[in-house]
């Protein structure tokens, strides 16, 4: 798992430059009221946002469960993958927000400990999920340069922004998967078709 190089900044001046917002009462339920307010469906979009910060909680659940998991083999490696995810989805928020982020590097200096990591991961997931619901096809389909920490400028949408986020925390989560495959750590099932299952039960 290749990750840039490590950028001098604490922890404390990290989380500042994320602002949670507001939440939900579930994460794996959305409904979007429209002018007429009435419940719409959510979009494939939408929906593989909610599956993002669904599945994220089944894998927090998991690593809460582990005993004395900072001891743990594989436990750094975990750390360092969670708080990678963490860092681009903070750079991506501002990305959409149409702020500047002022990072040089994908992960920071100084990692959190795990329930740290748990509690910014559920708020920027319910970030994300409250985001995606605001965002009508013209703001989603807007084209907008983005500068990534290496210096490339890409032209994105919020759309593909979108995307870009579910994808990479995927990718990573699946990554902790492995180590705690490889570990012997206790997973839990995080499918899409769990998810519509947990989804159906909580409406």
């Amino acid at each position: 798992m290749a990750l840039p190089r490590r950028v001098d900044e604490s922890a404390v001046t990290f989380k500042r430059r994320c602002p949670s917002r507001p939440n939900f009462d579930r994460m794996n339920h959305l409904s979007i009221a429209s002018s007429a307010e009435q419940i719409v469906e959510p979009t494939p979009l939408q929906m593989l946002v909610m599956h993002t910060a669904w599945a994220n909680r089944q894998l927090f659940g998991a690593l809460r469960a582990v005993d004395s998991f900072e001891s743990q083999k594989g436990a750094d490696l975990i750390v360092l993958a969670l708080d990678h995810i963490h860092v681009v989805r903070c750079i991506f928020q501002a990305h959409l927000q149409g702020v500047s982020h002022g990072y040089t590097a994908a992960r920071r200096d100084v990692f959190p400990s795990l329930p740290e990591l748990d509690r910014e991961s559920e708020a920027m997931d319910r970030w994300y999920m409250a985001f995606a619901a605001t965002l009508g096809p013209a703001e989603l389909a807007r084209p907008r340069d983005v500068r990534f920490t290496d210096g490339k400028v890409v032209t994105m949408t919020a759309a593909t922004m979108l995307l870009h986020v579910v994808t990479h925390t995927v990718h990573h989560r699946g990554n902790v998967d492995v180590i705690m495959l490889q570990t012997g750590m206790p997973r839990r099932r995080d499918g899409f078709p769990e998810f519509l299952v947990s989804r159906a039960s909580s409406m």
